[in-house]
């Protein structure tokens, strides 16, 4: 990793992951559409979206998408992660990356859709609406 701080913003529900593993397989690799909207104030920098997963081999962590802010405003981050994924995993999670540990931010949006599956309203993780 490099030296941006790192923020949590939410865990994975199982539901998400696992839906769609292929049975008795021990590994697989699965891709995700990863959406969010954060509101960045108080510096100026750079923010990562990253998908991070923890399993008994440590952990992986993949950035999603990135973006330069410029002290106030909002960001769409978005795109789409392959994980590869064992029968270990003990969760997987999304974290925001920051440059200027004096960034302030507010996630707006989030959502996490395995691809391939129809879009369902649990795949929206955080609404501030």
């Amino acid at each position: 990793m490099d030296s941006m701080s790192e923020a949590f913003i939410a865990k994975v529900p199982e539901r998400i992951w696992a839906g769609g593993r292929p049975a008795r397989a021990r590994q697989w690799e699965a891709e995700f559409n990863v959406a969010s909207w954060v509101r960045v104030t108080g510096a100026r920098g750079r923010v990562e979206l990253r998908v991070c997963c923890l399993d008994e081999k440590g952990e992986q962590a993949v950035v999603v998408d990135c973006a330069e802010v410029q002290g106030e405003g909002s960001a769409l981050l978005s795109g789409v992660v392959k994980l590869r994924l064992s029968d270990s995993v003990e969760q997987i999670q999304v974290t925001l990356g920051l440059s200027d540990p004096s960034m302030r931010y507010v996630v707006e949006e989030l959502y996490m859709q395995r691809r391939g599956m129809a879009l369902d309203p649990q795949d929206k993780l955080i609404s501030n609406y």
